[in-house]
């Protein structure tokens, strides 16, 4: 197939899938030269032989008659051999055109390859890394007030010093006792 875009004939077939009406094939083809994109459609000879008896009949003739349907048939497939021949001799015109305009390459053998030589770079400045505080968790945070005091503290004293809800503080102080990381004095107070 030609490309309609840059005429070249190296070209693809990107999909391929019948028409709705099952009579040709679409396919989607990509030019290897231009990559421009294309649809064309491929019949079957049978197919174009009946669209032909279509034709003839809709001008009058009749096809109930064997003789006027071989007739037909013959004349119709002559009229398609010639047509193949003249493309085929178009197609053979045109390549032997471009053979005589493409002169063929000489292959030359390269010398090896040359080492290149090394380019100068920038120094790398060395980046300063200035140590971030870690961030302490939620846990840490509590566990560190429950240490300092020593005599022990109480949830509302936790609350009031972390700005943490009650919830959130009874989870991490029971997990932080079950874990055996504070111990209790009293009811609600944890050393």
């Amino acid at each position: 197939m030609e490309c309609p875009f840059c005429g070249k004939i190296e070209n693809d077939v990107i999909d391929s899938r019948p028409t709705p009406e099952k009579n040709a094939i679409r396919r989607r083809r990509q030019c290897s030269a231009c990559a421009g994109r294309f649809t064309t459609y491929e019949s079957t000879p049978e197919h174009f032989l009946f669209l032909l008896m279509k034709q003839h009949v809709a001008k009058g003739a009749s096809m109930k008659r064997p003789e006027t349907m071989l007739a037909f048939m013959s004349t119709a497939f002559k009229g398609l051999s010639e047509g193949v021949e003249k493309l085929v001799k178009q197609v053979e015109e045109t390549e032997k055109a471009r053979a005589v305009r493409r002169p063929k390459k000489k292959v030359v053998a390269e010398p090896a390859i040359k080492a290149r030589p090394k380019k100068k770079r920038a120094p790398v400045r060395k980046k300063i890394v200035v140590p971030r505080p870690k961030k302490v968790t939620a846990t840490e945070e509590v566990l560190q007030i429950i240490k300092r005091h020593k005599r022990g503290i109480n949830i509302t004293k936790l609350r009031e010093k972390t700005g943490f809800a009650d919830s959130k503080l009874r989870v991490i102080v029971s997990r932080a006792y079950k874990q055996g990381k504070i111990k209790r004095k009293a009811r609600g107070v944890y050393v």
